[in-house]
C-alpha cells in the first residue's frame, strides 16, 4: 500500500518519528512518503495516511491543522492514522488524556475518525526550540534529551499497518 506519512513540526521531532514510523512500513511492504506539513502535500494517490505533530501551546502545530482541515474532504475517504509527539507523555498516566484531547479536538472538528491514535514523548534539545520555547521548558525544568520509547513507535506502526484498508 501507498503511505503518506505528514507532520507537523517546529522542532523536527515529528518529522524524524514519522521516519522511524516509515521505516517500519516499509519494512512491512508499503510504499511510504514522509513530508512536513508545511510543504502541503496532496493525500490523492495514497491507500493511507498517517498525521501527526509535536504540541505547542497545548495545540498541533498550525501547519498540521491546516493541512487537514484543507484535506478533510479527501481523509474522510481513506485510512486515516494520528500520532502526537509531547514531552508530557514521560507520564502518560497523569497526561494521556489531556495529550489525546489535543488531536481529538481538532478530528471531530473534520469530522474524521482514525483507525488508531498514537501519543508518544518526545525531546528536549534546547538548540531546536525557539527562544520562549527554551525559557518555558527551562522554567518547568525540563531534562535535556530524546525520551521517545523507538520500540513503542514502532508497535504502534506496526499494529496500525493491520488496521489499513483502503476506503
Amino acid at each position: 500500500m501507498k503511505i503518506l506519512i505528514i507532520a507537523g513540526t517546529g522542532s523536527g521531532c515529528a518529522l524524524e518519528t514519522a521516519t522511524v514510523m516509515a521505516e517500519e512500513l516499509t519494512r512491512l511492504g508499503h510504499e511510504v512518503l514522509v513530508k512536513n506539513a508545511k510543504d502541503s502535500p496532496s493525500p490523492e494517490g495514497y491507500g493511507a495516511v498517517f498525521a501527526g505533530s509535536g504540541v505547542r501551546a497545548g495545540k498541533w502545530h498550525k501547519s498540521l491543522r491546516s493541512w487537514m482541515k484543507q484535506h478533510a474532504p479527501a481523509l474522510r475517504g481513506q485510512p486515516l492514522a494520528v500520532f502526537t509527539i509531547c514531552l508530557m507523555m514521560r507520564n502518560p498516566e497523569k497526561h494521556t488524556k489531556e495529550i489525546l484531547a489535543i488531536s481529538d479536538g481538532v478530528l471531530r472538528q473534520l469530522d474524521l475518525t482514525p483507525v488508531s491514535t498514537g501519543l508518544f514523548p518526545g525531546w528536549f534539545f534546547a538548540e531546536r526550540f525557539g527562544v520562549m520555547e527554551r525559557l518555558i521548558l527551562k522554567l518547568m525544568k525540563t531534562p535535556r534529551g530524546d525520551f521517545r520509547d523507538l520500540d513503542a513507535i514502532r508497535t504502534w506502526t506496526r499494529e496500525t499497518a493491520g488496521k489499513l484498508t483502503p476506503g
